[in-house]
């Protein structure tokens, strides 16, 4: 049986060589899914009634009730990734504007860039659970 390899010190020292976005790619990542799947809001809040443009705009695109999209975030999305190596990835890319208040990041695979767990988009999908 194979031993279980362990990191010593945590997940310092990643090579860089190892492929990520750049700084350059995560923002023209964003700024297209802003654009293009409503990614937003630009101001997150877990307040009920915050953002409610934003929230009335998303459900009617994704056409369901304000309160199942309210419900729907990046952080129960099926592509976002906020593992601790995914974490240890992200650090290379510095915090900008959109960090601001939109709680912890996470990494969206389906469009390659960090988004956050209180912000949402039109292509969200349910995340599927595998049970033990």
């Amino acid at each position: 049986m194979d031993m279980p390899k362990f990191i010593m010190g945590g997940f310092e020292g990643l090579p860089e060589a190892k492929p990520f976005i750049t700084t350059d790619e995560n923002k023209k990542n964003t700024k297209m899914v802003i654009e293009d799947w409503m990614l937003g809001p630009e101001n997150p809040s877990n307040e009920p009634g915050a953002n409610k443009p934003y929230w009335t705009g998303l459900a009617k695109a994704m056409q369901v009730d304000e309160k199942e999209a309210r419900r729907r975030r990046c952080s129960n999305c099926e592509y976002y990734d906020n593992s601790t190596m995914m974490q240890a990835n992200m650090e290379r890319i510095p915090r900008n504007e959109w960090d601001t208040n939109a709680g912890f990041r996470g990494y969206c695979n389906k469009f390659d860039f960090i988004c956050h767990d209180l912000r949402s988009c039109q292509a969200w999908e349910e995340r599927e659970f595998k049970e033990d």
